[in-house]
């Protein structure tokens, strides 16, 4: 591992086929940077936290996925007992509140975008970018790589393209050389599920909440959060890259419309 590290992982879809819901309008990445000693502590404590709850086989790694989670399938059943739910809510909440990672989340309307114009770029891509400025601002004169999730053959091969050429090309904002003095690798680290990736399970379960915590901030009327869901914003928001003066708006939290 690099001496900094970006875990992201999305809420929502990418395509334009469906945008009436929430969760089709809005694209978000949600991106997590970690100092590979505070990695190494957290990644501990989230492997002694999943076999502490979710027992399965003990040569299997237990992989945690919002989606399942919430569903409470398979070996995530268990939090059907609402006392056993409530134990996790607040193991999950504790190690949130005490990893020390900054935050950053992009979010993008797909709705503004098709009625602005027909020439849209990839939003997930488009969401890439922004967030990769903002982590190449935060290492200033330090160096760091970046991690993501496979979502396939094809979905991959088109990320580690567009990446490639922010490396090789800059953009509007930025020259090449912006990023290749931040960033380790020519290559974006591409991950799948099975691989058991902490950093990237925590993005998962934080993309969602921090997502609805971004659109409300911005004046998104019909979403909503839940209970448990605005105390985890609370807590990303607490870690979320900021101004001097305390502005996260730009700086941690970007909603392209």
């Amino acid at each position: 591992m690099s001496l900094h590290r970006l875990y992201f992982d999305e809420s929502g879809v990418h395509s334009f086929g469906r945008l009436e819901l929430p969760h089709d309008r809005y694209l978000a990445l949600c991106g997590l940077v970690f100092e590979d000693a505070a990695y190494r502590a957290f990644q501990e404590a989230w492997e002694k936290m999943k076999r502490t709850f979710f027992k399965g086989d003990p040569d299997e790694p237990i992989i945690v996925h919002r989606k399942e989670i919430m569903g409470r399938s398979g070996i995530f059943s268990v939090l059907e007992d609402d006392a056993r739910r409530s134990e996790f809510d607040a193991a999950f909440l504790e190690i949130v509140a005490a990893t020390p990672f900054v935050g950053l989340i992009v979010v993008v309307d797909k709705a503004a975008w098709t009625r602005a114009s027909a020439d849209r770029p990839n939003p997930y891509h488009y969401c890439l970018v922004a967030l990769l400025q903002r982590y190449c601002l935060l290492l200033g004169g330090r160096r760091g790589d970046v991690m993501g999730e496979s979502r396939g053959k094809v979905e991959d091969q088109q990320l580690k393209a567009a990446y490639e050429a922010l490396y090789d090309g800059g953009d509007l904002h930025n020259r090449a050389e912006f990023y290749q003095a931040r960033l380790s690798s020519r290559e974006i680290k591409l991950k799948p599920k099975p691989k058991n990736v902490a950093g990237l399970q925590l993005a998962d379960l934080l993309a969602h909440p921090a997502k609805q915590r971004c659109l409300l901030r911005h004046g998104v009327a019909a979403v909503q959060e839940s209970q448990f869901g605005r105390r985890v914003a609370d807590l990303f928001w607490q870690k979320i890259r900021q101004s001097n003066e305390g502005e996260s708006k730009d700086y941690g939290e970007i909603f392209l419309a």
